[in-house]
């Protein structure tokens, strides 16, 4: 399957169970909840990390990482190419780190995702998709 081809949700799907670090497996709600938010950075223009891309060094992407003791939250974290972050000064690094964790953190905030408070800097946990209301 071409990733770049389709619509936003066809390449949700198809990088939801390869966007998880370390090939961490993903209950079925895990699995639904990473869909929604791989499609939401789509949309913004942001990479899905790829775990088959990573064995061949392209490790830069939003990558996914089950919340322990929470089978129903997805921690949605940056992962910066790891070369060109050892030629950064590591306080430069960390900078990045938290400048995209807060970007992440603001964009699925837009999107209505439920998010765990914590500081602007960590990667943000995401527990679900809040639907407004209906009027009437």
């Amino acid at each position: 399957m071409d990733p770049q081809a389709g619509d936003y949700r066809t390449q949700a799907r198809y990088f939801a169970g390869r966007a998880a670090l370390d090939g961490a497996a993903l209950t079925d709600v895990q699995e639904r909840l990473a869909r929604a938010v791989l499609e939401v950075v789509l949309l913004a223009g942001l990479p899905p990390y790829d775990i088959e891309a990573a064995a061949d060094g392209e490790e830069t992407g939003v990558g996914l990482v089950p919340v322990p003791g929470n089978n129903r939250a997805l921690r949605v974290q940056w992962q910066q190419d790891p070369t060109a972050a050892h030629h950064l000064a590591s306080e430069l690094c960390a900078a990045q780190q938290a400048a995209m964790n807060q970007a992440l953190r603001a964009i699925l905030s837009a999107h209505r995702f439920r998010i765990v408070d914590g500081p602007l800097g960590e990667a943000p946990v995401v527990l679900d998709v809040v639907r407004p209301r209906r009027q009437g």
